[in-house]
């Protein structure tokens, strides 16, 4: 409940001042121990999805060397999430240290939260979301030669495994662009190559990273065709417009 009240309060704080608001939000990233209620473990991931400002991720990004791997955990991932384009060299960094860090002791990280919660768990957590942040930010775009460079720098089997299955996208081309709206919910999901958007803009930011000449399949699914049909011609608009091409359309289901 402490955590309820205190987030949202710095989040508002962010939005109307965020120069009062910063000494406050790293205060409460720094409090911890006997006493105190752990709120920083979730702080960057809660007040982000309230209100993100260029001061939050001047703060996140030094986070991302905090001796608490769980608050490090959540501040890649907010970057990832929320972070502008300056956000990537500070995850490569970051991502490229922690890997060094465990060159040689690979095998200490071959764990399992069933396995219990210790240093070790919360190490393969932080070096799991260093390599998600950058490899599926939203303000960059991760291609092949990328994918394969973090998968250069660790041999840890969890991370590898993923990576693997996000070069296996990049070999497998042309890429599909899966999208469904329920109007009823008012819900947007989408995906291309390794990336999840939940807004025709977030996919459109997305799409306009990629090659000029790129192509695309579009799939969605059999229901509500005629809301389909119509983010269908937005999206062929979208990627004529941007040099993109369209290889097939298709009902996925």
């Amino acid at each position: 409940m402490a955590c309820d009240i205190q987030d949202p309060i710095l989040a508002y704080l962010l939005r109307v001042n965020p120069t009062i608001a910063r000494p406050r939000i790293e205060q409460a990233i720094a409090s911890r121990g006997q006493g105190f209620s752990a709120c920083n473990q979730g702080l960057f991931q809660t007040i982000s999805e309230i209100r993100y400002d260029p001061v939050l991720e001047e703060i996140g990004i030094e986070s991302l060397e905090d001796p608490d791997p769980e608050v490090a955990m959540t501040a890649a991932r907010m970057l990832g999430k929320f972070g502008s384009p300056a956000a990537e060299s500070a995850l490569w960094q970051r991502y490229a240290s922690w890997s060094a860090r465990w060159v040689g002791r690979e095998s200490q990280l071959d764990r399992m939260f069933a396995d219990g919660l210790d240093e070790k768990v919360y190490q393969l957590g932080l070096g799991q979301n260093l390599m998600q942040a950058v490899a599926t930010g939203q303000s960059w775009l991760s291609d092949k030669s990328m994918l394969q460079r973090l998968s250069q720098l660790t041999k840890v089997r969890r991370i590898r495994q993923e990576l693997d299955g996000y070069l296996k996208i990049w070999e497998d081309q042309p890429f599909t662009i899966f999208v469904s709206h329920d109007s009823s919910a008012a819900r947007f999901d989408s995906r291309v190559a390794q990336y999840e958007c939940h807004s025709m803009d977030a996919l459109k930011d997305k799409l306009a990273q990629f090659p000029s000449g790129t192509k695309f399949f579009l799939s969605t699914p059999s229901v509500e065709p005629t809301v389909n049909d119509q983010i269908l011609a937005e999206l062929r608009t979208f990627l004529s417009s941007h040099g993109l091409l369209v290889a097939e359309e298709k009902r996925a289901y």
